[in-house]
């Protein structure tokens, strides 16, 4: 593994564990086994550290939801929509550490970086609604789910896909996926032809 991997990997660490307070330069140094002028030599500041982590996390989940959405555009829009949501809470559940850093970004960004923040969020968010509104649209058409506003239908499915996560923090992995059926099973008897 390169130095800056290494750095990249002992940051994340020390953020999930510490917070951005917590995540210093010369802790981040020490971890790598190296000193704090090496991990300068690769990013500017602990801002520039911090921004190459959290926008790596926010790349890895549209890239699930999107990796998963054209790999299968000819299955059925239930078919697309039981994989995106079984692909993310699989990644969700073994990347224990990103998800700890996902929820202190989510309750106290650090200052610098909330308005950022919360526009890269937007942006996420607005590409995940034209995915799945394009899901649920073609779904319509094919006359496997009922007839209606795919928009609205893509931001029921972003809240229902919020809270999953946020019962997932909450209870141990055998309960939330007997949760996950439920509220799936439920949510899909609704939208349903």
């Amino acid at each position: 593994m390169s130095t800056k991997n290494k750095i990249i990997e002992a940051a994340t660490h020390l953020f999930a564990e510490k917070g951005y307070e917590g995540m210093t330069i010369k802790l981040i140094a020490s971890e790598v086994g190296v000193t704090p002028p090496a991990v300068y030599a690769f990013f500017k500041s602990k801002e520039d550290v911090f921004l190459h982590i959290y926008k790596g996390i926010l790349r890895d989940h549209l890239k699930i939801t999107s990796g998963t959405n054209q790999r299968h555009q000819k299955n059925s829009a239930k078919e697309q929509l039981d994989d995106m949501l079984n692909q993310v809470i699989e990644f969700q559940l073994k990347e224990a550490m990103q998800m700890k850093i996902y929820v202190r970004l989510m309750l106290f960004p650090p200052g610098f970086l909330e308005e950022d923040l919360k526009a890269q969020l937007r942006e996420v968010e607005k590409q995940e609604q034209e995915l799945l509104s394009d899901i649920f649209k073609r779904g319509m058409e094919n006359g496997e789910i009922k007839q209606g506003d795919p928009h609205e239908l893509a931001t029921l499915m972003i809240c229902v896909m919020d809270g999953l996560f946020w019962q997932m923090q909450r209870y141990e992995e055998a309960t939330f996926k007997q949760h996950f059926q439920v509220i799936w099973d439920q949510f899909w008897r609704g939208i349903k032809n």
